[in-house]
Order: C-alpha cells, then structure tokens, then sequence
C-alpha cells in the first residue's frame, strides 16, 4: 500500500495543509492497526514506534530532501539544477548566501521548490555536505524513524497481538480500557481487588497468576541473568 502512496509524492504533497496530511496519515495508520493487531484508538505514535514507521508526513521531508540533495550536487537533470536561484550580490544580509524564493502566494510557496529549499537550509552543514546520497539518506532516517521493537523470532501471532497491546498500553487491562473511557468498564481495579489492573501489576504482582508467572520469570532469567535485579519498570 505504502508504495502507492509514496508514487509522485513530492509533488502533490502539501506540507501546510493539515487536513490533507491526517487523511494521509490515517491510511497508514489503519494498516498500522491491522498489522498488529492493536485496538482502534491506540496512540499513533506508539504504535509507528513499535513497528519502527516514520509518519508519512516525515517521509514526504525524507524523499523531498533527497530529491534537493541530487540537485544542489548537480546530480539531477539541468532543467531541474537551473531552476534554484542564484543569491543576490547587491542585496547585504546576514543570509544573503541562501538562494530564495520571492513567493506571493502559500500555493507557490510551500510548492516543491520554495518549500524544499528552505527544509534544505535549515538542515545542519554536517548533513547537507554528506559524501553520497546513501549517507544523506542514512543521516535523515536517523532524524525521522525510530527503532522498531523485536518480538525475538517468536511466530506466534495471537500471543504478538497480546504482547503488542500490552507493549502500546491499550490492551483490555481494565486500567488501558478505564483511561479509554470502555462503557463496560467501571473503575481501572483488577478484579483481586489489590490494585490497579496496568501492565505492571498485570505481569509482575497480581496474585491470579502466580504459577503462571514463576514459569515466566524462569524463562527471562534463563536469557537475563540479572533480571531479578531489576526495576518494575525495566521489568516490564
């Protein structure tokens, strides 16, 4: 799907209109959901962080920026490379190396060039004088895309469901359905009464799950020697 989004992007993007960006965003999103299996609702934040995603918005910066690396580096075909301005040696500024645009109009001035131009030089130096588009690339999904969390080799795919809801913080815990205001859930308390049902409770104290919880511990131990050692937080 992605891929046929990302066709003439750089083009038809609108980096100001923001309506235009979330219908956009929501596509991704949605195949974000059934990938995973996270519930409606989930941040979209997290949940591109745990598939590793940027935003596509972010992407459209990425592709829009390499495109701008070629022709700043002569790299792309004269007609595009002819089209930056040249600064003006009368005018005295401070900026007056940076080639602009004069834009009248939004329309012309968050279009492809006048937009990508200024994206371009508020990148720092280092990055703009990279060595090779492949590590101009690399120094920009730095930037943008996070680390994807591993699920271990593990094929299992209703136990990564699970495990990715608890990882998202929207599972059906009554503490995750609570804070989402789930009509069948009264209060955020676990039904041992002891506290609130969150992952750390959930995983690490709840009495209900004690068996099942020594044959996990003993399990991570075996591939963390030091886990027991180990905050709540860190634990989970």
């Amino acid at each position: 799907m992605r891929p046929l989004i990302d066709y003439g992007d750089i083009i038809y993007d609108q980096p100001n209109n923001a309506s235009f960006c979330e219908r956009l965003e929501s596509i991704q999103y949605k195949a974000a959901l059934a990938i995973t299996g996270a519930i409606q609702g989930t941040s979209r934040d997290k949940i591109f962080a745990e598939l590793g995603l940027e935003s596509l918005k972010a992407r459209r910066w990425y592709k829009r920026l390499s495109c701008m690396f070629k022709i700043m580096n002569k790299q792309a075909p004269s007609y595009l490379i002819d089209l930056i301005p040249k600064t003006n040696p009368i005018i005295r500024t401070r900026n007056n190396h940076i080639p602009t645009f004069l834009c009248r109009t939004d329309c012309f001035k968050y279009s492809f060039f006048p937009s990508t131009l200024r994206d371009w030089f508020n990148l720092d130096e280092h990055t703009r004088n990279s060595e090779s588009i492949s590590i101009f690339k690399n120094r920009l999904l730095a930037l943008i895309r996070p680390v994807q969390n591993s699920v271990f080799n593990i094929f299992d795919p209703k136990g990564l469901k699970l495990l990715t809801r608890l990882r998202l913080e929207f599972s059906h815990l009554n503490e995750h359905r609570f804070r989402h205001n789930f009509e069948n859930c009264v209060n955020p308390l676990c039904s041992c009464s002891l506290n609130t049902e969150n992952t750390i409770h959930y995983l690490l104290h709840c009495h209900h799950f004690i068996h099942h919880r020594v044959d996990l511990m003993n399990s991570v131990n075996s591939v963390i020697n030091s886990f027991e050692s180990l905050s709540d937080i860190d634990k989970k």
